[in-house]
């Protein structure tokens, strides 16, 4: 049996593989016979000789692939002067006969290839779909997360009070990850008893600070109404409306750097070390964001940010009404570049 997991939320795709173990492993054998292989530097033929050895004293055997989609990713390259996009990839060359050879793979042998997002024109994912079973796993919307805590919760038998969901959910956003640790601490912390908000509220500390940045998020991504309630919610907690403007502004500083380096075509690892931010979830974050603006979009939200400060520090606003009308205003304006970038996705380039 052939799975191809992909796609943006890692969770899920950890998951769904934990639940193939389980089935698998119906003699406790199966950890004797499971395989991880990297796909950047395997060979095909070493793939082939892994999937037909024999189980050793099971019925089944398990070979993990992580990465190998990636390969044969097609990068565009932007040229200048009105130039078309042309694109390059890695030829299938010796990987074009992988379909005949899993096509011969032993009733035994489970393969799961595991990998990040790719497109549907990858052409390893094409010469391998119809051989199994494809899924992609896309990122939860922010808006499904409460729904989603109550269901894992409901499964694990824990009981939440009205409202714990959404507010752990606003707390920690749409990293599962997390979400699904701090529940975790919460059914541990309650023990047999309903998990209330004031729980929530008293033991996700670290998910205070995943808070602030699921705001900052909310604010960048135009989501003015759950930016707006998670404000509110942060304030109520003790946080400033300074420190909440830094975090928004340092930020956006983010985006700009990244916006600038990315048009500059250095590698995402590069821009990583540039802003120094040694997490590869908050760094893909950083450039989806900046994807999504242009370099003066990003700059009048800057000089909007410096005019709420000097409103401020000069008593012509107070504090809080400052904030709320900047909000509305980089609403606006992230709402203005999801039209400017749909527009020139709908629109035919010019020729040069």
């Amino acid at each position: 049996m052939l799975y191809i997991f992909h796609g943006e939320d890692d969770f899920s795709q950890r998951e769904e593989l934990a639940r193939i173990k389980a089935e698998l492993d119906t003699d406790g054998m199966l950890v004797n016979n499971t395989t991880v292989l990297e796909g950047g530097q395997l060979r095909p033929d070493e793939l082939a000789a892994v999937c037909n050895t024999v189980p050793f004293l099971s019925g089944r055997r398990l070979v993990i692939v992580e990465g190998l989609l990636g390969r044969f990713e097609t990068p565009r390259v932007r040229r200048r002067r009105g130039r078309r996009d042309e694109s390059s990839r890695e030829a299938l060359g010796p990987w074009r006969d992988l379909a005949d050879a899993l096509s011969q793979m032993p009733e035994t042998t489970t393969l799961v290839l595991v990998d990040g997002q790719v497109s549907a024109k990858n052409p390893l994912l094409g010469l391998l779909s119809p051989l199994g079973e494809v899924r992609e796993s896309r990122r939860l919307p922010l808006r499904a997360v409460p729904g989603w805590i109550e269901e894992r919760a409901r499964r694990a038998g824990l009981s939440l009070a009205p409202g714990a969901a959404r507010l752990l959910a606003d707390l920690v956003g749409n990293n599962l990850w997390l979400v699904s640790q701090e529940l975790d601490k919460l059914a541990l912390y309650a023990l047999d008893r309903r998990i209330e908000e004031e729980d929530v509220r008293a033991l996700v500390a670290s998910a205070r600070e995943a808070g602030v940045f699921s705001m900052v998020d909310a604010v960048i991504e135009g989501r003015l109404d759950q930016a707006m309630r998670m404000v509110e919610q942060l304030m109520e907690q003790g946080a400033s409306v300074p420190y909440l403007l830094t975090m928004i502004a340092r930020q956006y500083r983010h985006l700009l750097i990244a916006k600038e380096l990315s048009l500059a075509r250095l590698p995402p690892e590069e821009i990583g070390t540039r802003l120094e931010i040694r997490s590869d979830f908050a760094l893909r974050k950083v450039l989806e964001q900046a994807a999504r603006y242009s370099i003066p979009q990003i700059e009048a939200s800057y000089r909007r940010l410096l005019e709420s400060d000097v409103a401020i520090k000069r008593g012509v606003y107070a504090e809080e009404l400052a904030l709320e009308m900047l909000l509305h205003d980089l609403s606006r304006l992230a709402a203005r570049g999801r039209q400017a970038q749909a527009a020139s996705r709908g629109t035919p380039g010019r020729r040069g």
